[in-house]
């Protein structure tokens, strides 16, 4: 698959853990920069894989856009959050079990603020504030860290990434295998 047709805002393609575009610190989308399209794509790839939230870096794209929707609500319209930066993280924290559509198959027990509150724009160009908690907070959280080239394994101490270092490797070649 070419990068063109990775990086398509219609049809966007979900890279793999591997890709070196997943550790890249994205760039603020400019005032007046059109990322519906881009956003709509990455709303029905999200959706299609049956995902909770998908940033920009995940097709390609270094720009700070994610979509997402909260897991927790029944049929809830998926959320754009544009340039979303963290404000506050809640003192509480609890572990889950994440997964991430870079790492189809992998779930990992992690520990995150249950409490966040966003600052974003949206599509509209709006100024917004999101106090997210439970399973759509944690949600913020994965999506945002993506924004910064951080993944969910770098979370974990070094010698859980090393019992997983067979699991990684196998996701690695399924993304060569992809890219080629």
């Amino acid at each position: 698959m070419s990068d063109a047709a990775v990086e398509s805002p219609a049809n966007p393609a979900i890279l793999l853990h591997g890709d070196p575009r997943l550790r890249r610190r994205c760039r603020d989308v400019a005032a007046g920069e059109n990322v519906g399209a881009l956003a709509a794509g990455m709303q029905r790839a999200m959706l299609a894989a049956g995902g909770v939230g998908l940033a920009a870096p995940q097709v390609g794209d270094a720009r700070r856009l994610l979509v997402c929707r909260d897991p927790a609500v029944r049929n809830a319209a998926p959320l754009v959050l544009i340039n979303p930066v963290i404000e506050d993280r809640g003192r509480i924290v609890v572990g889950f079990e994440e997964g991430c559509l870079s790492f189809p198959g992998l779930f990992l027990n992690l520990w995150r603020p249950r409490d966040v509150r966003v600052r974003y724009s949206d599509l509209a160009g709006e100024r917004r504030r999101l106090d997210a908690t439970g399973l759509l907070a944690r949600v913020l959280q994965h999506e945002i860290d993506h924004l910064e080239g951080i993944l969910f394994i770098d979370h974990l101490p070094s010698w859980r990434r090393w019992l997983l270092a067979w699991r990684l490797r196998r996701l690695r070649r399924r993304a060569v295998e992809a890219a080629a």
